[in-house]
């Protein structure tokens, strides 16, 4: 049997802190300023933590003062900008670390079409707390494995997610966190009543903002998204016809050959024939 051969250096597909520095402090008249677009290491992210005072922060989506408590998360090679303003007068502290890995643009690219780039974090919150023992584990003498340094950073960017979809649970209507449960987790054997109860909306008016925002009710577009499911796992795998119904969140595989047939013409095994 072959031995593995150690690993003596990080992979370059593992994540990976690149680079960090706490405690970085840049007066207002200094210059200091980046349009990524024109930096070089394409891909590389960037999380920037302002400790005190401001920075100016502007891409596609619009120009943001980061204060405070606040952080900003962008990539190398694309157009955005950050730095510091004469005009802001109080110097500038920052915490922030480069990072780097295959796959790790993608995650925080769908990160920031949920949330944006600049956040609200607060001086005391988990994400920056966590941010130091993972930039620990960077230092030159740290032993750490390149593959556990790998799944400490993907723990700490899903740390972020879920700190601002609490947020973002915070400040929105209960009807819209309301429809927002139903869209994350469609093939959940969802009760709308219980739903709304839950959040403490009528049922009338869940069903009248969901169809506001996806164009038909929640019954008729829970049912679509299970069907969705249910034809790729056909098209794409070889999963018995009983582990497709239950992976796609209908109740049997009778009610998933009745919904197949009627959508398509076909039992299951008829549409996975043609697909292929």
């Amino acid at each position: 049997m072959r031995r593995p051969v150690p690993l003596h250096a990080p992979s370059q597909a593992f994540w990976q802190v690149r680079g960090f520095q706490f405690h970085q402090q840049v007066a207002p008249e200094s210059g200091w300023a980046f349009e990524n677009a024109h930096r070089q290491t394409a891909g590389v992210v960037i999380f920037q933590f302002v400790a005190r005072g401001r920075m100016y922060y502007r891409d596609r989506r619009g120009a943001h003062e980061v204060l405070p408590g606040g952080a900003a998360l962008f990539a190398l090679g694309e157009e955005s900008y950050y730095g510091v303003r004469p005009e802001f007068g109080e110097p500038l502290t920052t915490h922030h670390m480069s990072l780097h890995g295959a796959g790790l643009l993608d995650h925080v690219n769908q990160l920031r079409a949920r949330f944006g780039s600049v956040y609200r974090l607060g001086e005391d919150n988990p994400v920056l707390e966590a941010m130091r023992p993972l930039t620990d584990q960077s230092r030159p003498r740290s032993a750490a494995d390149a593959s556990l340094h790998a799944a400490a950073l993907y723990a700490w960017l899903m740390r972020l997610y879920a700190y601002l979809e609490e947020q973002w649970s915070r400040e929105k209507p209960p009807v819209e966190r309301a429809v927002e449960e139903l869209l994350r987790h469609p093939l959940q054997p969802w009760s709308l009543k219980a739903v709304s109860a839950r959040h403490g909306v009528s049922r009338e008016h869940l069903t009248r903002v969901f169809a506001a925002r996806t164009g038909k009710g929640p019954a008729a577009w829970l049912a679509g998204a299970k069907l969705q499911k249910a034809l790729e796992l056909l098209r794409d795998t070889g999963l018995p016809v009983a582990a497709v119904a239950e992976q796609s969140g209908f109740t049997s595989k009778h009610t998933l050959a009745r919904r197949v047939r009627k959508a398509t013409g076909r039992s299951p095994g008829g549409y996975r024939k043609s697909s292929r």
